[in-house]
């Protein structure tokens, strides 16, 4: 017999206020001095509908990370341009602005958290990059890759190079240059970003993919087309 839920149902909105006060407490704290006093007191609840929601602090802290990394899911396109697509805005959009600060700072901590480090990685980490390993070996699968590229070898390829036009050249990935919800400013913030993008994308197909008559590198050229 199926047990009744007793007492109020779980508010989705309280829950969104307490991981964006998460994310606000990691990002002045980071992991070892995380608390969830000093969350409760963000969110403006109370500690037991914390602890209600999370058991532990430990899962409090790899939901807030998980709200700040890509969510990605198999675009499926028929080809790996459209896949690509698809899947660089929103890697992106998580290595830009305060997303990759947070997650940087947290990640230089990692080695005191391991029990953190290592959910964070399995159930985040690795669940995105196993989206754009599956949509290099659809790749494979047509011919489109090239002999020498694996498909995890060009996973690396794309998100490093995500990674070093976030981090290293100044090059905004973000249209809005933050996480303030802002419209961008037109084509000065927007147009930055989708250029900056596009330039990873050319690069990274340019160098896994066969050159192919009649079709930009990563896509197909369908029969008779």
């Amino acid at each position: 017999m199926e047990r009744t839920r007793r007492g109020r149902p779980r508010d989705p909105g309280i829950d969104a206020r307490v991981l964006a006060a998460a994310v606000e407490e990691l990002a002045e704290k980071g992991i070892a001095a995380f608390s969830t006093r000093g969350v409760a007191a963000r969110a403006g609840v109370d500690r037991r509908g914390v602890h209600a929601r999370w058991a532990g602090t430990e899962d409090l802290v790899v939901d807030a990370l998980a709200s700040l990394t890509a969510r990605l899911e198999p675009p499926l396109t028929g080809s790996l341009r459209g896949d690509l697509e698809a899947l660089v805005p929103p890697i992106a959009e998580a290595l830009s602005g305060r997303r990759r600060q947070v997650l940087q700072r947290c990640v230089d901590e990692v080695a005191t958290s391991p029990a953190v480090a290592a959910r964070f990685r399995r159930d985040h980490v690795d669940r995105c990059a196993a989206v754009l390993e599956d949509a290099f070996h659809r790749a494979r699968t047509r011919g489109e890759l090239v002999e020498a590229t694996t498909p995890a070898r060009a996973t690396e390829v794309l998100m490093g190079s995500l990674l070093l036009r976030s981090l290293t050249l100044d090059d905004p990935l973000r249209g809005d240059g933050d996480d303030s919800g802002g419209d961008g400013g037109g084509d000065g913030g927007d147009g930055a970003a989708e250029r900056s993008r596009r330039d990873v994308l050319e690069h990274v197909l340019g160098l896994v993919t066969r050159p192919s008559p009649g079709s930009r590198p990563g896509e197909v050229v369908p029969p008779g087309g």
